[in-house]
């Protein structure tokens, strides 16, 4: 077969072996002869460097920190491995000196680059984190506070007074009577052993007033404002009020309506026209107004004031509840709403702040959940006195009940009224 000239073997054009290079430099040593031109230059003391052609020569091992050598040298022409620095990251692991021959070593571990937080992902947590300080900054600031606390010694555990004041300055309550009455009076009290109880004494109950004698509850209030009312309760109770709170009827429409409505449950129908209650029997979505209704309703309830603060507890329980749901949490909008609401309605004594109002709702709500509600034991709820029909306890002050209340031993059975 005849090939094409391009591919015709040219024995001129082979490419020369490396020994064959070597040779052929070795043998072409300088013998004396001088290239036309160029003058004969005197004999140099050691040998020759062979010259190699570029694509041909051998590369020298780039070797770093290695003492300088020729080509030509011997010595040069191969380093022992010991002396070829290797790269940090691929040094080899070595066994340790006390491990038997042929032991496996296991590749030295990565390091884990660390993790860092996207600037957004910071701006995030910190923004979440500030949040609820916002809130208690801004609860705290919307409280009102008044001179209540009667600085007598205290007693074991913590108690609250929860008053509901209906004032008629605000309008919400549409009745004749001047000036304010406690229209509802809780006393939650946390005891040394951890009982948490909510009594809800009677607006009625006929209790002796410091400085006044014996007169109806609600007219401790009338005469000397959250003060004497702390110190006729101090003087019923045997207990020192820790803090004291105070909520405007008013109050309680807006944080009802702040929560979006409660849903409230009575047995019986009702037209009262004192309250303006218009209910009919069963359970039922309240906005605020109703359920200020709700609560304040008494000629139409045949248990009176204890039907009465039955309702009351209600409201606030459901009020709580529903302003404690994740859902109104987790919404700034609906979160702040219901804290100027309920900031807004609360007045506190001069010692204590939100965080005291928080542990109360929270002392509310375990006795609720328990079961601990009600009322001292009843003896009378139509008791004739100079000061109109009164609610006279057990034994007049109820002493055994309250000394239970004090040592955290109350039972369901003691809190369930004997009518």
């Amino acid at each position: 077969m005849t090939q094409p000239p391009s591919f015709q073997p040219d024995p001129s054009r082979r490419r020369p072996r490396l020994s064959e290079v070597q040779n052929s430099s070795v043998n072409s040593e300088d013998d004396g002869v001088v290239s036309p031109g160029v003058e004969e230059s005197a004999p140099q003391a050691g040998p020759k460097e062979t010259v190699m052609p570029p694509s041909f020569a051998p590369r020298a091992k780039r070797v770093a920190s290695a003492p300088s050598f020729t080509p030509s040298s011997p010595a040069a022409t191969e380093l022992p491995r010991a002396a070829i620095p290797s790269r940090p990251h691929f040094q080899p692991v070595q066994a340790p000196p006390s491990a038997p021959a042929g032991t496996p070593v296991s590749p030295r571990p990565r390091r884990k680059k660390k993790r860092r937080w996207p600037l957004v992902t910071l701006v995030v947590i910190l923004l979440i984190a500030a949040w609820p300080a916002y809130l208690l900054f801004d609860a705290n600031s919307h409280l009102k506070r008044i001179d209540a606390l009667s600085g007598a010694a205290g007693t074991s555990g913590t108690t609250y007074l929860l008053a509901g004041s209906d004032s008629r300055g605000d309008g919400s309550v549409p009745d004749d009577t001047e000036g304010q009455r406690a229209d509802s009076v809780m006393l939650v009290h946390v005891a040394p052993n951890g009982q948490t109880s909510n009594i809800s004494l009677p607006r009625d109950t006929y209790v002796e007033i410091p400085g006044y004698g014996w007169d109806k509850l609600n007219a401790a209030y009338s005469y000397g404002g959250p003060t004497l009312l702390v110190q006729t309760v101090e003087q019923l109770t045997g207990l020192t009020i820790d803090h004291y709170a105070e909520i405007g009827m008013g109050g309680v429409s807006n944080i009802v309506d702040a929560v979006g409505g409660v849903n409230l449950c009575y047995d019986l129908t009702v037209n009262d026209e004192r309250s303006e209650l218009n209910w009919e029997a069963g359970c039922h979505d309240a906005d605020g107004k109703t359920a200020l209704a709700f609560a304040r309703m008494r000629y139409s309830d045949p248990l009176g004031d204890i039907g009465r603060a039955q309702r009351q507890r209600q409201v606030v329980s459901k009020t709580v509840s529903k302003a404690m749901q994740p859902a109104t949490l987790i919404n700034p909008s609906s979160a702040l709403r219901v804290e100027r609401a309920g900031a807004s309605a609360f007045t506190v004594d001069e010692d204590s702040s939100v965080l005291d109002v928080g542990k109360l709702v929270l002392a509310f709500r375990s006795a609720q959940n328990s079961g601990m509600t009600g009322v001292p034991p009843i003896e009378d709820l139509g008791y004739s006195t100079s000061a109109g029909s009164a609610v006279l306890l057990e034994d007049t002050t109820a002493p055994d009940f309250f000394a239970k209340l004090r040592a955290g031993t109350l039972t369901k059975d003691d809190l369930t009224p004997k009518l």
